[in-house]
């Protein structure tokens, strides 16, 4: 494992990451983007929209806009990481440590 890789995961070990995605969830809740009947689906739907306005953003050049539907995009899935219950942080590292053992294979 390079020294690069060693320093990204303990970035994320003490990056307060989980805590993050317990906030976003808290604000998304707030204000009303789940309903009670929250399910899989609605959390894949919450991730699709905002994914495809980043997309509609970046493909028209708008660079304020890109940055703007990035951040929703990361804060949906943090949002809908928490409130499945993943630990965003190991899954996270994890990550990081399949790509890092796939850039030393060639993959």
């Amino acid at each position: 494992m390079t020294d690069e890789c060693i320093v990204a995961l303990d970035l994320v070990r003490h990056s307060g990451l989980n805590a993050i995605a317990q906030e976003c969830h808290r604000l998304a809740v707030a204000r009303g983007a789940y309903p009670d009947s929250w399910d899989l689906w609605t959390g894949y739907t919450h991730m699709d929209n905002e994914l495809e306005a980043w997309w509609d953003a970046a493909q028209c050049g708008d660079s304020d806009g890109e940055i703007e539907e990035m951040g929703d995009l990361l804060h949906t899935v943090l949002s809908v990481a928490h409130h499945r219950g993943i630990d965003v942080e190991a899954a996270l590292r994890d990550a990081i440590q399949r790509n890092a053992a796939r850039a030393r294979s060639g993959e």
